[in-house]
């Protein structure tokens, strides 16, 4: 997935949440927030686009690109 806005020339923050100290407390509130906890799950303006599929296939429809000009990024 970062490969992916690499690839669009996109900052990402990235939290790998297995290296950290609360992990499972984190693991726990994105399963809350997103209803899963497999990771990655990307949000973008603090809107939650999905995981690896669903980001994949919102580049492909082009949904991306919008979302991420919605908080004035240029892809």
């Amino acid at each position: 997935m970062k490969g992916l806005f690499t690839k669009l020339n996109v900052p990402a923050k990235v939290v790998e949440i297995d290296t950290l100290a609360d992990a499972d407390a984190v693991s726990a509130a994105l399963a809350e927030v997103t209803g899963r906890r497999t990771v990655p799950q990307v949000f973008i303006g603090g809107e939650h686009v999905g995981g690896c599929d669903d980001t994949v296939a919102a580049n492909k429809s082009g949904k991306l690109k919008e979302l991420l000009g919605g908080v004035g990024l240029k892809v």
